[in-house]
């Protein structure tokens, strides 16, 4: 029995990993005092309603850094619908009146602050390193949560998130997601006609150890300490 209670010990170790840690959140909507700005390349006019903020240099994006965490969010439009090329376009903090977000701000329409796919428009993420992603907020690009009844730019839809250039799957971009997703480069494609949605916040973790590897270790240890005392008997 001793021997089997190590074995189980073992193997329930080896697929226990703790949870992220360290999370910290980054806020790209307005509404409250913790509001993430990015860092340079700020063109201060979008030729949109109220103080928001859009990327001077397409191409570098907006960079981010909190609490050891960094990375670059990027907007991009696509050439075609197969979606084999892109093209850097104007990133959008959309922080008034109070709730958008990240975003394309699409080239079709200048009054459509929101990733759409009418415009083949996406968001990337790139961090320094490999990171947890979770609890990603969604709003819509008319300052309103995406479960509104009334949207006047349409609802948000659905997309295809990309996680270092593979498909990961297709997502509804809800009021708040809370799966958690594994990765370095997170590309948020938008693929519902007539939708968009904006990126409000979202927690960043730090690669953990597995907290279960102490636990695995003495398991295997005591595994061979059971195998020693059963040969020498």
């Amino acid at each position: 029995m001793t021997t089997l209670r190590l074995i189980a010990a073992a193997v329930a170790a080896t697929f226990l990993v703790a949870a992220p840690a360290n999370a910290t959140t980054f806020i790209f909507k307005s509404g409250g005092a913790f509001l993430d700005m990015p860092t340079g390349n700020v063109a201060m006019d979008c030729g949109t309603v109220g103080a928001d903020l859009c990327t001077d240099n397409d191409a570098n994006g907006f960079a981010y850094s909190k609490e050891g965490i960094g990375f670059t969010a990027t907007a991009y439009t696509y050439t075609d619908n197969t979606f084999s090329s892109r093209n850097a376009t104007q990133l959008i903090q959309d922080i008034s009146p109070q709730n958008s977000g990240l975003a394309a701000l699409s080239e079709m329409d200048d009054t459509q602050d929101q990733t759409q796919l009418d415009s083949l428009e996406a968001v990337e993420f790139v961090f320094d390193a490999a990171v947890y992603l979770t609890n990603i907020e969604f709003n819509s690009g008319a300052d309103r949560d995406c479960g509104a009844a009334d949207q006047p730019e349409g609802p948000c839809g659905f997309f295809e998130l990309y996680i270092d250039g593979a498909l990961e799957g297709t997502f509804e971009a809800v009021d708040l997601l809370t799966m958690v997703f594994f990765g370095e480069t997170f590309e948020f494609r938008a693929i519902t006609p007539n939708a968009g949605f904006t990126i409000a916040q979202f927690e960043v973790s730090n690669v953990p150890i597995p907290g279960a590897l102490p636990l695995l270790l003495s398991g295997l240890a005591g595994l061979g300490f059971a195998a020693r005392r059963k040969k020498s008997a």
